[in-house]
């Protein structure tokens, strides 16, 4: 008698995912994740991983076998936002301005905390790779610092979202500071 290791629900990290499934989206990056859910499984929780779509893109795929792959790309979700808001396009000094993404104007409550201090402020603006953000105090540059920001866009239901994003401190100025995110420690999650 042999018996059938029961099928079941796997979630990656885009660049930890088997080759296989990676090879479905070649546009995925690191901040990306993919999730195998068995045919059986498929109804119970469809409708937790597409309840992001407002967020960010979520795409399906069904396999051969009638198990489904899930990718979502956290990553455009300032690109959705970018679409509904401004560009900075506005030039910075020769020498001053470092960053190679993307940034979108967008003001956000937020909350920061580092291991010296905490407070709240809001955001200036965001790219794929850091975030400006006002500050209570001056705050050490090179430290690093855990943000949480209250997202624009809601999850159906009206369910708030928040990005969360851990990183190094790259600028700090009085009453504002920018965050360079660690790739893999940031994302999205209900607040």
């Amino acid at each position: 008698m042999t018996s059938e290791t029961p099928q079941r629900i796997r979630m990656w990290s885009f660049r930890q995912a088997p080759l296989e499934f990676q090879s479905l989206f070649p546009e995925g990056s690191d901040s990306d994740w993919v999730a195998h859910v068995p045919e059986p499984e498929r109804p119970v929780v469809e409708s937790s991983l597409l309840q992001w779509r407002p967020v960010y893109p979520v795409r399906v795929t069904e396999l051969a076998d009638r198990s489904t792959i899930y990718f979502g790309a956290p990553r455009n979700a300032l690109e959705s936002i970018g679409e509904r808001s401004k560009l900075i396009t506005d030039p910075h000094p020769v020498g001053q301005e470092r960053r190679r993404a993307a940034r979108v104007r967008i003001e956000c409550p937020s909350r920061y905390e580092t291991p010296q201090q905490a407070g709240f402020g809001h955001t200036i603006d965001i790219s794929s790779k850091g975030v400006a953000f006002t500050t209570e105090n001056m705050l050490a540059r090179n430290t690093e610092v855990s943000l949480h920001v209250t997202w624009p866009v809601r999850l159906e239901g009206d369910v708030p979202v928040e990005l969360y994003a851990v990183g190094k401190l790259v600028r700090a100025e009085q009453m504002k500071a920018a965050m360079q995110m660690d790739s893999g420690r940031w994302g999205f999650r209900r607040s």
